[in-house]
């Protein structure tokens, strides 16, 4: 008797092969990360720069190494999967790409939750109001 599994579709499937939905939705990612790609080229291409990563660098730098939205939102600081976030998206500003006053630190989660609707949930200046270290 062949072992069979059930798909997240809910199809039986023996054990060892793959579901159509499954095949059918990594083409339609595929297909989808082709067609950002194409529409995105050139500005994919600016954050592969020399002068893109330095200013990352000089923006986490600026932000203490840590996600700006954990600490001051959720008071938790951070460290892991920094990325630099274009408050105003790069696509629709692209004059805005290299403005540190349009750039934050967050970390992935963040990131990706905040997406690109080029407004924050939280006040990136309360970070001090909440964080008051007496050194």
């Amino acid at each position: 008797m062949t072992k069979k599994k059930i798909c997240s579709c809910g199809k039986r499937i023996p054990f060892n092969e793959t579901c159509s939905c499954q095949l059918k939705s990594k083409i339609d990612r595929n297909q989808y990360q082709k067609e950002y790609y194409q529409k995105n080229k050139e500005s994919l291409k600016l954050l592969s720069s020399k002068k893109w990563k330095n200013l990352r660098k000089l923006i986490i730098d600026r932000d203490n190494h840590h996600c700006q939205r954990c600490a001051i939102k959720f008071e938790v600081i951070e460290l892991s999967d920094l990325q630099v976030h274009h408050i105003k998206p790069r696509i629709d500003y692209p004059e805005l790409m290299y403005e540190e006053s349009n750039l934050i630190t967050l970390c992935k989660t963040c990131n990706l939750q905040l997406g690109t609707k080029g407004v924050l949930d939280f006040e990136p200046n309360e970070y001090k109001k909440v964080f008051d270290f007496n050194l």
